[in-house]
């Protein structure tokens, strides 16, 4: 396989719709018996947040049906010529297999589950790595003309930068034109129709929230933000993010030309760094970074998207009591109150804390192959990575 463009061999279209009907049969039995927690914004997603295929699920009745389903198809897999498929497949099934297995009551670790969901590297970040990525910050706040303390200076960059609550519908709007207006221009001329409405919503645990099948776009409005974090989170939820990602994965679906199971978002996989790193670069594929108050806000997002692995690792594999990890994410990740409690209701999410890895990880698996790029070879990353399923690991086998 040509790695720089999409094909499917007719034996894996085969087994993908084998492989979509197990996992759509596991969610339903998963939502069956789990009781609601106090998130409901989180529990409604199950293990399938979105299921873009017609095929129905499998009826189980026991976990063991389930694992016996997963190693059979993953056995299946070993078959197929597609080397990054076959990888793929067996890091995504395998990944499923300790997903049921915690599902079905078997206490996992959570270092281990950071690993056995996500494929992913479940260490937290060093002082001297958080310190130089402060230091980062602090050379472009500096270079910005602002005086102080590093917290100083952030909160002085944070005020001159802030969008006022009533305003921020419509700048989301504005930006969300200008957004997909770039998608258009310099990745996928299919996205010239689709269309995203913001929605201010309160109460929950997230900043934002794409609702790729009701086309719209939540935004937390408990929390504040500045210009350069609203033009992120477009380019991360909606273009070129989670609704470009999405709908160019229904195209090809629908056509017959990828896999079924690209019409799933399956959530604690290893597929969900990289859903999650598309977002997170997607605001470099479209080449809008353009200010210095851009780059700040880059470093500024890595802060934060470290200090979300650091947490969690805090509060799970330390014991840390909320107090200690608030005032984590006070220091190093300049929170204010209202985004500290929304983060801490992410991050003790039973389902969703090692989720928070796949943000951080994702980003860097992403980053690593694109920034080594030439502009002649970016076109053809970019159908390969909207295009196939990928892991962290098999993301890297591009060529």
């Amino acid at each position: 396989m040509n790695t720089n463009t999409a094909r499917f061999e007719a034996l894996d279209l085969k087994l993908s719709q084998e492989y979509s009907q197990i996992v759509l049969g596991m969610d339903e039995y998963y939502r069956k018996g789990t009781s609601s927690s106090t998130e409901v914004a989180l529990d409604k997603e199950g293990l399938v947040p979105i299921n873009l295929t017609y095929e129905r699920p499998n009826s189980y009745g026991s976990w063991d049906e389930i694992f016996s389903d997963l190693e059979s198809i993953r056995n299946k897999y070993v078959k197929i010529q597609s080397e990054i498929r076959r990888n793929y497949m067996q890091q995504q099934i395998g990944s499923l297999l300790t997903l049921a297995k915690w599902c079905s009551g078997k206490e996992i670790p959570f270092r281990e589950k950071v690993r056995g969901f996500l494929y992913v590297n479940e260490n937290p970040f060093s002082a001297a790595e958080r310190n130089e990525l402060h230091q980062r910050l602090n050379g472009l706040l500096s270079k910005r003309g602002l005086e102080g303390s590093l917290l100083e200076k952030v909160r002085k960059w944070e005020q001159s930068q802030n969008v006022p609550s009533q305003q921020i519908e419509s700048v989301l709007k504005d930006l969300l034109l200008k957004g997909k207006e770039r998608v258009v221009q310099k990745m996928f001329k299919e996205m010239e129709e689709v269309e995203v409405t913001p929605v201010v919503v309160y109460g929950v645990p997230y900043s934002a929230y794409c609702d790729y099948v009701g086309g719209k776009m939540y935004i937390n409005g408990d929390l504040s933000y500045t210009y350069e974090a609203l033009k992120h989170l477009v380019t991360h939820e909606s273009f070129p993010g989670h609704t470009t990602h999405m709908r160019i994965r229904e195209i090809g679906v629908q056509s017959g030309d990828i896999p079924l199971d690209a019409g799933l978002v399956i959530t604690n996989t290893a597929s969900s760094s990289v859903f999650e790193g598309i977002g997170d670069n997607g605001i470099q594929f479209i080449d809008w970074v353009t200010t210095i108050d851009d780059q700040i806000y880059q470093v500024f997002q890595e802060i934060k998207s470290i200090s979300g692995i650091n947490a969690a690792h805090m509060i799970h594999a330390e014991q840390k009591s909320d107090e200690e990890v608030g005032s984590f994410l006070r220091e190093f990740g300049f929170g204010e109150e209202n985004w500290i409690q929304s983060r801490l209701r992410f991050f003790k999410h039973s389902l969703r804390a090692p989720f928070i890895y796949s943000y951080w990880r994702g980003n860097e698996a992403v980053q690593e192959v694109y920034k080594k790029l030439p502009e002649s070879l970016k076109p053809s990353f970019y159908e390969f990575l909207y295009k196939n399923m990928l892991s962290a690991d098999t993301l890297k086998q591009f060529r």
